[in-house]
């Protein structure tokens, strides 16, 4: 708890922290009141694509929104942990942690545990606060979980790619985009399906999806959730690695 606190303090005396920890609910309020209503949003898509084109994205486009926010909710938490960690290692409080009798990825497993929590809570939250697609709240809850290991990829890509706060802040983005991208998906066909088949975003969405039309959705939810289990794993070597030398 004592973590948690010194955390929120940081966070809410930093600007920059601050507004991104809220912007997912930002984005969700943006969602359900500052969208157009179906029919205009139809009329302006179809305008813009075409009557075929633009029929089928104006009937997907609630739950594509849905999708590029739990994509992002996760992402935007970790970055703020990631910015924490870049100022714990240029601060040399890392290193202090290794020469004490706590175990460093003890430590480094509770820091990330903490975005976690964070991004399951923040997704909950903005979900129904869209009221787009809805879901039954047991689904959004499971998919909150899965997807908010999404959080601790991003902090630890951050950590162990960045060497400065503005750095980390280029990476966050970078991290956010591959996020988000996977929900161009929706329309592909292979071959160029399968190039989304290589993030785990892809998969979270592609439960989502799943999960809006009454299909099963578990076993696409699970590669979703191996895939971040690796790349956590592939981010904490390499900032292992990094802090060592």
């Amino acid at each position: 708890m004592n973590l948690i606190a010194a955390d929120l303090r940081k966070i809410t005396r930093d600007p920059l922290m601050a507004g991104i920890i809220i912007a997912p609910l930002a984005i969700a309020l943006a969602f359900r009141f500052a969208l157009p209503d179906s029919d205009t949003m139809a009329a302006w898509l179809t305008f813009y694509l075409g009557n075929e084109l633009g029929a089928e994205v104006s009937l997907a486009a609630p739950l594509l929104l849905m999708s590029v926010l739990t994509a992002i909710a996760p992402g935007l938490v970790g970055a703020i942990y990631g910015l924490l960690l870049v100022d714990e290692r240029d601060e040399h409080t890392l290193m202090a942690i290794r020469v004490m009798p706590v175990s460093f990825v003890g430590y480094i497993a509770a820091r990330l545990f903490i975005p976690l929590v964070f991004s399951v809570g923040m997704t909950i939250l903005a979900y129904p606060l869209a009221g787009l697609a809805p879901i039954p709240m047991g689904t959004v809850a499971l998919l909150a979980v899965i997807n908010g290991t999404s959080a601790p990829v991003v902090a630890l890509a951050m950590a162990a790619f960045a060497r400065n706060k503005m750095a980390a802040l280029a990476v966050m983005r970078v991290a956010n985009s591959v996020l988000a991208l996977p929900v161009l998906a929706y329309f592909a066909a292979p071959p160029m399906l399968y190039l989304a088949w290589l993030s785990p975003a892809y998969w979270q969405m592609k439960a989502l999806w799943l999960a809006a039309s009454a299909s099963s959705f578990i076993g696409t939810l699970a590669a979703g959730l191996i895939m971040n289990l690796l790349l956590a794993w592939f981010f904490y070597r390499h900032f292992e690695r990094k802090g060592e030398e």
